[in-house]
């Protein structure tokens, strides 16, 4: 009897310190979990893999819908349904593991991302070319088209097709040329050129070191569908024509 009476005190003890044990780790571990970034008293949630998932997925879906562009903060919040905060230690988890590149502001960057800027250029679309009666065109920039690395040989720029004098080949109204800045051409190229009358785009052929300009529509005339400039400064040359982008 008085065996059993010393092993209940000596259990009594014991769990007294287990006790003081537990309540001890349970504060150290408040205090891990606590972040001062969070407002002093919050414990930090932990965050689920699935929403980590959610989230990188959405960051490389609107990349491919956005040619390449992240969205902001402010997309993560209405798309996740989070807070700001929330958001934001979501993204940063994202960044610690690798799966994105955050630079605190806008830009989150993941690996189709990566991948879509290193095979995609952005070029600059600068106006209207006259596919016809040549016409003076003022340059400006009106927007940028995220264009394959393929097609791309030294600096280009996007024009937007007006007429009809090229349809033979495939440009037509509103189409967009890929044009490769160039001062000289070779027979048969199709060239982006100034003439005395002003601007247009035409297939370039030399005949005696005469200067042809020539229409691809056989339902023009043969005096219609050639032209002999006395004076031809050669813009670029066509390398691509894209359809179907608005």
């Amino acid at each position: 009897m008085q065996n059993i009476v010393c092993n209940k005190k000596i259990f009594r003890k014991q769990n007294k310190k287990f006790r003081k044990d537990i309540d001890k780790c349970k504060f150290e571990c408040y205090n891990r979990t606590n972040s001062s970034e969070m407002g002093r008293g919050v414990v930090m949630r932990v965050m689920s893999e699935e929403k980590l998932q959610k989230l990188a997925r959405y960051i490389d879906q609107y990349a491919r819908d956005n040619n390449g562009e992240s969205p902001s903060l402010s997309d993560i919040m209405d798309y996740m349904g989070m807070v700001k905060s929330t958001a934001y230690r979501h993204v940063m988890e994202l960044e610690k593991r690798g799966i994105i590149s955050y630079n605190g502001k806008k830009t989150l960057s993941s690996s189709v991302q990566r991948k879509m800027h290193v095979m995609f250029r952005r070029i600059p679309i600068v106006g209207m070319i006259i596919c016809g009666t040549p016409d003076e065109q003022e340059e400006h920039i009106t927007g940028y088209l995220a264009v394959p690395e393929e097609w791309i040989d030294g600096e280009c720029f996007l024009l937007e097709a007006y007429g009809d004098s090229m349809i033979d080949i495939g440009i037509d109204k509103g189409d967009l040329i890929l044009v490769k800045k160039a001062e000289t051409a070779n027979d048969g190229d199709v060239v982006v050129a100034l003439t005395e009358d002003g601007n247009t785009l035409k297939r370039l052929f030399w005949e005696n070191g005469r200067p042809r300009l020539h229409a691809e529509n056989s339902t023009y005339s043969a005096k219609m569908r050639d032209l002999y400039p006395r004076e031809l400064t050669i813009q670029g040359i066509a390398l691509k024509v894209i359809k179907d982008i608005r």
